[in-house]
């Protein structure tokens, strides 16, 4: 389900949602607001985008965001993306995994891997790192690229967040799997189901 956001105090626009031509979204999900969602995208089942407490949001290209993933963002709070300000901004393939719950203020950079069930509230993640399932990650930390969260960590220090190691050597190709995975699947997925839009 695709619709506009209710227009409020904070978000007084009512704005719908870009979506590539290119793209696919799975049954059970809905997104609401100024979100644009780039080509190749495959967003799966049962999941929940909701721009309308802060916006604009961005997916971009090739990300795959599976099931039972919760998008949403603080009430008038940004990050900045090149003199943009963004509730939510998730770069190039970047791959979200099973009921993760990625809240804004948020930037996460390309090929950047998150796990399931993966809690974030407020942060800016670089480009190439991974942060495994049931990890939390908030209060407003930057984490470099190329950085490692192990599984079920918690980061809400910057003292924490400066200290991640590097991704280890057996990590460092797992999101690329899964975005080349998740592409075709979205390709295949539009040929020869009825399911996906």
């Amino acid at each position: 389900m695709l619709s506009f956001n209710p227009p409020i105090e904070e978000n007084p626009n009512a704005e719908y949602p870009k979506i590539s031509v290119n793209a696919v979204v799975g049954p059970n999900s809905y997104i609401f607001g100024d979100v644009r969602v780039e080509d190749d995208c495959f967003i799966g089942w049962n999941n929940l985008i909701r721009a309308d407490s802060s916006t604009p949001y961005f997916i971009g290209k090739k990300t795959n965001i599976q099931d039972f993933v919760v998008i949403h963002c603080h009430p008038n709070q940004h990050v900045d993306v090149k003199g943009k300000k963004y509730g939510v901004y998730i770069g190039d393939e970047v791959s979200i995994l099973h009921h993760a719950q990625p809240h804004g203020p948020l930037y996460i950079g390309r090929n950047t891997f998150i796990g399931e069930g993966v809690s974030i509230y407020g942060a800016t993640i670089g480009k190439n790192c991974v942060i495994m399932h049931g990890a939390t990650v908030t209060n407003d930390v930057k984490i470099s690229d190329g950085r490692f969260i192990e599984p079920g960590k918690a980061v809400w220090k910057q003292e924490q967040a400066d200290a991640l190691p590097p991704v280890p050597e057996k990590f460092k190709g797992l999101n690329q799997e899964i975005v080349d995975h998740y592409y075709r699947l979205g390709k295949s997925y539009r040929k020869n189901t009825p399911f996906f839009i």
